[in-house]
């Protein structure tokens, strides 16, 4: 079992004033918690935002199941993603976990992201539910170990 720990340092600094995830941050704090249990509580927690829709300019996370996973060198199974466009009812998007996390604010910030974090997302195949991240949200998320690779 993965396990993610926390420290007992400040958050806050990934947070702008309140945030709907600021209970589950401070039960964390000094904690464990098994990555799976992380990702079920935020999604929980994002459920009231969930959607069949994504639209461009907006951050998802949604768990994904690829048509022909046999012909990716590697995919992550619960992205976080910048929908950009969609071309012929596909979603094309930079996942942010394929960026290391160092970078990944810079990204978040410029809404500038590297050519190899772009990805194409076939709606159906994340069961048509995408759990929309605010954009006051996504530092927090975007450093949370939420992703889950498979090669």
């Amino acid at each position: 079992m993965t396990i993610a720990t926390t420290d007992s340092g400040n958050s806050n600094s990934l947070q702008n004033e309140s945030s709907r995830f600021d209970t589950l941050i401070t039960s964390l704090k000094g904690n464990k918690i098994s990555i799976s249990n992380l990702r079920q509580e935020i999604f929980n927690i994002l459920l009231d935002n969930a959607t069949e829709s994504p639209e461009s300019g907006k951050y998802y996370i949604f768990e994904y199941d690829p048509k022909f996973p046999e012909r990716m060198k590697v995919w992550d199974e619960y992205p976080i993603v910048y929908a950009m466009e969609f071309k012929k009812d596909n979603l094309i998007g930079a996942n942010l976990h394929h960026m290391s996390k160092n970078t990944r604010l810079s990204a978040i910030n410029n809404k500038q992201f590297p050519k190899e974090t772009l990805r194409q997302y076939i709606p159906k195949r994340a069961d048509r539910i995408f759990f929309e991240i605010t954009e006051s949200e996504v530092q927090l998320l975007s450093m949370l170990p939420l992703e889950k690779f498979h090669r």
